[in-house]
């Protein structure tokens, strides 16, 4: 099994090519590309200005650790991931999610096409984007079932739009989101008709949410393109209420999905990531996460 990363879990300190050496040493092979954009800030003056992420440049660097892809020429964004000895399994969208009314629908499947463009112009198969919060976890179902349908509806539409370059559109479920459960992605993926419309199978936020995860590789094998592996603390006296740490010191049951994705095998993009490390330990936490997960991969 060939596992890649997050740009992200090498830390938010490290130039994109540092970044992208630190993890090919580490021993990934692909990466989740996250980025950055253009944002308008109010200094304290109450002056509007615009603070960027810089570009890829043409020699492949770049200051930010996550580029603005968007106003990056693509030949010099592949070509530094490229002359690292990695591959662009997946860019993550930059952008505003918005769920809340129905006139979140239209900009929200307008910025999430202009990514899907530059993905396909990338030769990138997947695009991955967050899901916004509701404020709290584990809330039922029904009660977010509005938010889901227009979550659905806006990606649905971007994944019809790029069906046939086979762009596939993944949505990263998380803690307190309105996605975040078993039946909040049942009822998101049935409420997709696209097939290419899917969801990013993250472990350590299924763990934090006590959600049972490997049943949708049951029941819905070729939804899941993207599995981000981390592992997240249930212990009573944890920082946070979603604590990520080195891969099998917590309780994620790794051994339930390596057995669902054993027997349901698809082409997907497996990620390691351990987010609540300190920067100066996440090197070291990164390689052992990476052999133990390995390891297990094998054994199970």
């Amino acid at each position: 099994m060939n596992f890649g990363t997050v740009t992200h879990a090498v830390g938010h300190h490290f130039t994109f090519e540092k970044t992208l050496e630190t993890i090919k040493e580490i021993g990934f092979e692909s990466i989740l590309l996250l980025t950055s954009k253009r944002v308008d800030t109010v200094d304290a003056e109450r002056v509007r200005t615009s603070k960027d992420a810089d570009i890829v440049h043409e020699d492949g660097t770049s200051r930010s650790a996550f580029p603005n892809v968007l106003e990056s020429d693509p030949e010099h964004v592949m070509k530094a991931v490229m002359n690292a000895g990695l591959e662009i399994a997946s860019l993550h969208f930059s952008g505003s999610i918005d769920v809340g009314s129905d006139d979140g629908l239209e900009p929200t499947i307008a910025a999430l096409k202009e990514y899907g463009a530059y993905a396909v112009a990338l030769g990138c198969k997947i695009m991955t984007h967050p899901v916004p919060s509701c404020g709290r976890s584990r809330a039922p179902t029904e009660e977010k079932a509005v938010e889901i349908g227009r979550l659905a509806t806006c990606m649905n539409a971007t994944a019809e739009a790029y069906v046939d370059e086979g762009l596939r559109v993944a949505v990263d479920i998380h803690h307190n989101s309105w996605v975040e459960g078993l039946d909040d992605c049942r009822l998101l993926l049935d409420s997709m008709p696209c097939a290419n419309a899917g969801v990013l199978l993250n472990i350590g936020h299924m763990t934090s949410a006590q959600g049972y995860g490997w049943l949708l590789v049951d029941e819905y094998p070729d939804r899941i393109p993207v599995v981000g592996w981390k592992d997240h603390s249930l212990a009573m006296d944890r920082p946070r209420p979603m604590w990520s740490i080195e891969l099998g010191t917590g309780q994620s049951p790794f051994e339930m999905y390596i057995r669902a994705f054993k027997a349901h095998p698809a082409e997907r993009v497996h990620l390691v990531n351990c987010e609540n490390v300190p920067d100066e330990d996440r090197v070291e936490v990164l390689k052992r996460s990476h052999l133990y997960l390995q390891d297990l991969w094998d054994r199970v």
